[in-house]
């Protein structure tokens, strides 16, 4: 199953880098644009967790890098907030599930916490819980450790988005073809490969 990066492509360094390197960064939780990113509520039912518990959960947050991905490569939200107005890219791309763990969003809010449902994986747990205000963005999340700051991919396909100028599309498609002449360059707005 194909997950998509939506991407401006004006910062090109960074485009380059996926394309050439095959790679796409994971940020600390801190560094994603939810404020709400990470917050847990205390479960009373269960019992209260306590001051070691909260310090353990925090350090293994602080451990964690995610890579932010969609299910959905038309979403119009996605292309405007994350693609430049749609004049960036989605970069569709597979992700090894059984070297990472790849986990679906739930749009529930956010994650209750206590005695009960404590583990060593309650990082993860409250880092793939948000507000159903963000559900829109299908999202998974790829999630890396040891301070590993990029999730390594296999790019299948690049949408162009709908506003991307000629040039830009010449220009990308030009470097895909000589970098990796199997990824497919799509066309948002027809939804057909540029050939």
């Amino acid at each position: 199953m194909l997950l998509y990066k939506y991407r401006g492509i004006q910062s090109f360094r960074f485009f380059t880098d996926i394309i050439l390197k095959q790679r796409l960064y994971a940020a600390p939780y801190f560094d994603l644009n939810d404020p709400m990113e990470g917050r847990y509520l205390y479960s009373q039912s269960g019992g209260s967790i306590d001051q070691d518990m909260k310090r353990l959960l925090k350090g293994e947050k602080e451990k964690i890098r995610i890579c932010s991905l969609s299910r959905d490569p038309k979403n119009e939200l996605m292309w405007s907030h994350y693609a430049e107005g749609h004049k960036g890219v989605a970069i569709g791309v597979e992700v090894d599930r059984n070297k990472y763990e790849v986990e679906p969003i739930i749009y529930d809010g956010l994650h209750r916490v206590g005695l009960h449902n404590f583990h060593h994986g309650s990082a993860i747990d409250v880092l793939s819980h948000k507000l159903d205000v963000w559900q829109y963005e299908e999202e998974e999340r790829v999630f890396v450790r040891n301070n590993k700051q990029y999730v390594n991919v296999k790019i299948r396909e690049i949408i162009c988005g709908s506003r991307m100028s000629t040039q830009d599309i010449g220009f990308i498609t030009e470097l895909v073809q000589k970098v990796n002449p199997k990824i497919e360059i799509v066309n948002a707005r027809t939804n057909s490969a540029y050939v």
